[in-house]
């Protein structure tokens, strides 16, 4: 008779044994029967399957980990008067987005997302398209991504008032970031539409110690005011620079912003 020594468990499920009394320098044997386990066992083989399927989600978890990557910029923001805003913009103009798209650019090595916008109403500079796209630096294609924090965001559906500088050629081509960006809104309870800074959540100090939130508030003769005293407003400063001449309203810094990794 031939006693049977369980010598290890394979990936299988199966018990390798080796054979021990007479025909003990028998080469090893292996069982492809299943065999009835008893408690210990069990629970060795379970902990080794347990460990092997956290180690195989971790090697994926790591390597999803690798295909997705992600760069991201600081920027910093220069203060910017009303006079800067209509004088450095190339256009000024009131739309609504209608679409937000990303897309690699051509050789691959930049992200850039194109604000799409229609229904507009020109202030400053000439376009006689009835659509325009504004083309702004960064966001989020496959795995791929590009963030600049303190960017704007637009929404589709909304309607902004642009003082537009170096489209298709700057970062962000809007004078002095969010400064140079304002909403349009229905303001039911006066049965008007409204011009509005737009809101962000952090106010940072410019250098002369006055927060971004009231030196952008400040270039509005007043908070909500209509699109129509909003568009005067605007008009006026565009002749006062005229009578002043070239250049005039114009700073160092184009844009009124800079980057840094």
């Amino acid at each position: 008779m031939v006693s049977e020594r369980v010598t290890e468990i394979d990936g299988w499920g199966k018990l390798v044994c080796a054979p021990v009394g007479a025909l003990r320098r028998s080469p090893t044997l292996v069982l492809s029967h299943l065999v009835q386990w008893d408690g210990p066992l069990q629970r060795a083989f379970l902990m080794r399957q347990i460990i092997r399927r956290r180690l195989g989600l971790a090697v994926v978890g790591w390597l999803l980990a690798l295909s997705w990557t992600t760069s991201s910029w600081a920027l910093t923001t220069v203060p910017r008067t009303f006079a800067e805003l209509v004088g450095l913009a190339d256009w000024v103009l009131i739309g609504t987005v209608t679409q937000i798209t990303s897309a690699v650019a051509a050789k691959g090595e930049r992200i850039y997302t194109y604000v799409k916008l229609a229904e507009l109403e020109m202030i400053k500079g000439e376009w006689h398209d009835t659509e325009y796209v504004l083309r702004v630096s960064g966001g989020v294609v496959d795995q791929r991504g590009e963030v600049y924090h303190g960017l704007p965001q637009f929404e589709e559906g909304k309607r902004y008032v642009l003082f537009i500088q170096g489209n298709f050629s700057a970062l962000f081509p809007i004078v002095g970031l969010h400064q140079g960006v304002f909403r349009v809104e229905w303001d039911a309870a006066r049965q008007q539409t409204v011009v509005w800074p737009l809101s962000d959540s952090a106010h940072p100090k410019s250098p002369g110690g006055l927060s971004l939130k009231e030196s952008r508030e400040s270039i509005l003769p007043a908070a909500g005011v209509t699109v129509e005293a909003f568009v005067q407003h605007i008009q006026a400063q565009l002749r006062v620079l005229s009578q002043e001449g070239p250049g005039a309203g114009n700073a160092d810094h184009p844009g009124g912003l800079s980057h840094e990794r």
